[in-house]
């Protein structure tokens, strides 16, 4: 008889527990933000795990980034299948891309991006505005040679580029473009620089237009 019990445990099977899979949640995912590049975004980027179209609990899901930070990196699923984390870009003016998988197995990782962008708060941005008017705001600056300029549109802002009225700085942004969008230039050459929008503006200060003051740096 002991011998009859020994063969039946030893012949029975783990039950299947089913297949893992992970995905984005239909909402409030966190992919595709737009936020202030080397700034924690907004809204944590989530995922669900389940198993046989069920919620999975206690499974260890890794996030991955080589561009800037997540926090956590590890995460467990709690009772609803969720896992979540912070998401703070590198101080870059790009798209950026992160993972998400199941630790040991699951399929395919999920991915997020995010764009990070000029801070429209920062003294050296310039917006690049539709909303009350088309207009650059501030429309004159002053910096220091060697200083950076951002050009920025936010939310809302459509149809407008930078064009140098020199015809050489600050480069043209290229095509009028709309949120999100940035333009760059870091100026060296002191000097009276002035711009405008090719849609709304024109040279020497008509409609949508700028300019940057370049000063000689103070000696020391």
């Amino acid at each position: 008889m002991g011998l009859l019990l020994a063969c039946g445990a030893s012949d029975r099977e783990a039950p299947d527990l089913g297949e893992l899979t992970i995905a984005k949640p239909s909402a409030n995912s966190g992919d595709a933000q737009v936020g202030v590049a080397g700034v924690r975004l907004p809204d944590s980027l989530r995922v669900l795990v389940t198993r046989e179209e069920r919620p999975a609990e206690g499974v260890t899901v890794i996030w991955s980034t080589t561009e800037g930070s997540l926090d956590p990196g590890v995460v467990l699923t709690g009772p609803d299948g969720m896992a979540a984390t912070t998401w703070t870009p590198l101080p870059l003016f790009a798209e950026q891309f992160a993972t998400a998988r199941i630790d040991r197995g699951g399929g395919e990782p999920v991915g997020f991006t995010a764009i990070a962008t000029p801070d429209p708060a920062a003294p050296n941005t310039i917006l690049v505005l539709s909303d009350g008017g088309n207009r650059f705001e501030p429309a004159d600056v002053t910096i220091s040679a060697g200083g950076t300029v951002n050009w920025f549109w936010p939310p809302g802002s459509t149809g407008h580029n930078i064009v140098p009225d020199n015809g050489d700085s600050p480069p043209q942004s290229g095509a009028p473009s709309d949120w999100p969008t940035w333009h760059v230039f870091r100026f060296t050459v002191p000097g009276v620089y002035g711009y405008h929008c090719a849609s709304h503006g024109g040279p020497g200060g008509i409609g949508m237009a700028g300019t940057v003051r370049v000063e000689a740096p103070m000696n020391d």
